[in-house]
């Protein structure tokens, strides 16, 4: 199996992880389908969202059951105003397409928030950078390579 760009950064950073295989139609892809397809708590299978304050770029990672709230999460960072980057803008911005975007190995400079739910967990599925690859890494060794901060950004 060729490795994606989040894997090769991954073991570059000598950062070890499970990875995960699984097959999913694209029209059909939801991030519910992928945890029930891995087997997965839907709490600990996490999926990453990119969004926009002006100019700047967040990463926001959030488990699949839950929602984002954007109003909330942009008080959390202390920005007014987040907004969602555009499916079709996806690879120009992070370099990832819907369905395969991962905290890792994003292309564009950024912040990366996790929701507070990953406090409960010491290992957290995530996207291996491609639809169909899942990968699951230790949390804390995540959250502190991505220097990522912990927020409460979900209603």
């Amino acid at each position: 199996m060729n490795k994606t760009n989040a894997m090769r950064q991954l073991d570059k950073a000598k950062i070890s992880y499970q990875t995960l295989n699984y097959e999913i139609d694209a029209k059909d892809f939801s991030g519910e389908k992928v945890a029930n397809l891995l087997n997965l708590d839907p709490l600990e299978t996490y999926k990453t969202l990119a969004l926009f304050h002006e100019h700047d770029l967040y990463i926001m990672v959030i488990p699949i059951a839950k929602e984002l709230d954007l109003k909330k999460a942009a008080s959390e960072i202390g920005v007014k105003k987040l907004e969602m980057v555009h499916v079709k803008d996806l690879l120009k911005k992070v370099g990832y397409e819907r369905g395969s975007v991962s905290p890792v190995g994003i292309i564009a400079k950024h912040k990366t928030y996790f929701d507070i739910e990953v406090n409960n967990h010491q290992q957290i599925e995530i996207s291996g950078g491609k639809m169909g690859i899942g990968l699951v890494v230790d949390k804390d060794i995540l959250l502190k390579y991505l220097n990522a901060e912990v927020k409460d950004l979900c209603q």
